[in-house]
């Protein structure tokens, strides 16, 4: 096994060439330094250093094995520093997984404000469906993901962002639709929905089956902005969140349809592994999120 503080005595004395010098450096006695010198020449089998009017100079021997050492504690001394700038927020890496929809309405305005409070922390975004997201994190291939909290929550942490609301939404163009309206009328309608395998089409499923509100949608597509302009040029009746239709809303571009019985709100939140830790930056984006 090799004596890691035999080495960094031999690394000290050969740097500074002088054994009082060395010993001050490492905080210890001259005699304790020369013990570790002759220490190390023993189970090297070399002569590591000679005197001179100076100090101690190194052998040929010792200058090989000095070029080994300082190498080596050169990396350490950079592992340190970096580990420093890790622990003081300048440096690091965050991955998070997210759906499209997430980044685009919700995540970009911590994204940029983070950015700029810690420039030195990369952020690498990985999107992916809720599903996916989970799977990732199952994997070790991401430190948290942002994604709407689905019922089964075994293995993992949540901590809740915000509720959202889903609604159904349709362009001026569907001018019978006034009031509130059951769902199976609603369901006469072209309507226009999420692509499966998510965990937003997954809840609206359940929800219209709860219901008896058997529905073939015409369009089913992976993107909320694209349902957004479908509905809006009147292609049909689109199932959007209503939190990041806002403007369209307020513009008069979409209009809510109401129905009965009502959509019930659901949560988004971080999700991250039950069983490992995060790292530094990970930990202050959750913070910061969680915070802001």
């Amino acid at each position: 096994m090799i004596d890691a503080e035999l080495y960094r005595v031999f690394y000290t004395v050969a740097a500074c060439g002088n054994i009082t010098e060395a010993a001050g450096r490492l905080f210890v006695s001259q005699p304790a330094v020369s013990k570790s010198i002759k220490k190390l020449e023993d189970l090297t089998g070399c002569t590591l250093f000679v005197r001179n009017s100076k100090g101690v100079r190194l052998t040929t021997e010792g200058e090989l094995l000095y070029g080994y050492v300082k190498v080596g504690f050169e990396h350490l001394q950079n592992g340190e520093q970096v580990l420093k700038k890790i622990r003081n927020r300048a440096q690091g890496l965050v991955k998070v997984g997210i759906s499209n929809t997430l980044c685009k309405y919700y995540f970009m305005p911590y994204l940029e404000a983070f950015h700029q409070k810690y420039p030195g922390i990369r952020i690498t975004i990985v999107n992916r469906t809720s599903p996916e997201t989970l799977r990732l994190l199952e994997q070790g291939l991401i430190d948290f993901g942002i994604i709407s909290i689905p019922h089964d929550r075994a293995g993992f942490v949540y901590h809740e962002l915000l509720t959202i609301q889903d609604v159904f939404v349709a362009g001026q163009q569907l001018t019978d639709l006034h009031g509130s309206v059951s769902l199976q009328t609603l369901c006469r309608y072209p309507l226009m929905m999420l692509e499966k395998d998510n965990v937003t089409r997954s809840y609206i499923d359940d929800y219209l089956a709860k219901n008896q509100a058997e529905v073939q949608p015409e369009i089913e597509i992976g993107s909320l902005e694209f349902l957004v302009e479908f509905a809006r040029i009147g292609l049909g009746v689109a199932l959007v969140i209503k939190n990041f239709i806002a403007e369209e809303l307020s513009q008069g571009l979409l209009r809510e349809i109401l129905v009965t019985p009502a959509m019930p709100s659901r949560k988004v939140g971080i999700v991250m592994p039950g069983n490992l830790p995060l790292s530094i930056a990970a930990g202050t984006f959750i913070d910061f999120i969680r915070g802001s």
